[in-house]
């Protein structure tokens, strides 16, 4: 993509953002978080991508978690990329702040907008690694089990499961009582088909509510960042990880977090990796 359309996309963006929300007023920014957030909103509009970052940084500093602050932040991170007056790590937020959005919202428009700049990001930051003779490649896929475990919430497997105990426990209590050697069979293949119905939405329940409670991943903010060893050494043989690339962090001890990359597994300075919130 070239800085042209990049630039284009992120506008095009910002212009959403500002159609999407009614103006109000308010008490002093220094003591109100929505006034804050309308403040750094209007500076997003009126293209102060910078001022717009303070506020909106300044929301996070005091505890706010609102997916809709996150795509703001996204977006003003974006802008100032946009309107040349880059710092280092700018796409890397941009990519956190649209992540962060489709972790928290609930509304399936507002993931798609996230969704979409996202890629605006990465698509900016695979340019510039082109362009630099460096691999391109951002993301990594899901492993199988982890893919299926997010189809469906976590309440929604804990609800199947439920329906299939109470589809097994009637299938018995059929079987029981049948009369009829064709009712026997039919009673117990249903049993067979609940009963591992049952085993296996469970144990999505579980693996799903053991993510909620104890994933933790992230977004890495540096550009270009090395992969170091336990020793905190760069390791040989890794490429650097993208600006913007998700990681699962692992664990976080004496300034450095253990973090996994696609298959790399390795250590980074926690400053160049964000955790991402949840709801």
């Amino acid at each position: 993509m070239s800085p042209r359309a990049f630039s284009a996309a992120v506008l095009a963006c910002v212009a959403f953002a500002g159609s999407a929300r009614a103006e109000e007023d308010a008490p002093h920014e220094e003591t109100d978080p929505a006034a804050l957030f309308r403040g750094a909103h209007e500076a997003l509009v009126a293209e102060r991508p910078g001022e717009a970052i303070a506020k909106l940084e300044a929301l996070a500093d005091r505890g706010v978690v609102d997916a809709v602050v996150s795509f703001d932040r996204g977006l003003a991170y974006a802008a100032r990329v946009r309107a040349g007056g880059e710092q280092p790590g700018d796409l890397g937020r941009a990519a956190h702040g649209f992540e962060e959005t489709r972790e928290l919202t609930r509304d399936p428009t507002l993931a798609a907008d996230a969704t979409s700049a996202l890629a605006i990001v990465r698509s900016e930051v695979a340019r510039r690694r082109s362009r630099a003779g460096e691999s391109v490649e951002l993301q990594h896929g899901s492993s199988l089990g982890r893919s299926i475990v997010e189809l469906l919430p976590e309440n929604a497997w804990a609800v199947i499961a439920a329906a299939m105990t109470l589809a097994l426990s009637a299938a018995i209590l059929t079987r029981r009582r049948a009369a009829f050697p064709r009712a026997k069979v039919a009673a117990t293949t249903s049993a067979a088909i609940a009963g591992a119905l049952m085993l296996g939405t469970s144990a999505l329940a579980w693996a799903a509510r053991d993510a909620r409670l104890h994933l933790r991943e992230g977004v890495v903010i540096a550009p270009n960042a090395r992969l170091l060893d336990a020793r905190h050494l760069a390791m040989d043989g890794v490429a650097p990880v993208p600006e913007g690339a998700r990681a699962r962090i692992v664990d976080e001890s004496a300034g450095f977090s253990h973090v996994v990359v696609g298959e790399a597994d390795g250590y980074l300075p926690s400053s160049a990796v964000l955790p991402l919130a949840r709801r």
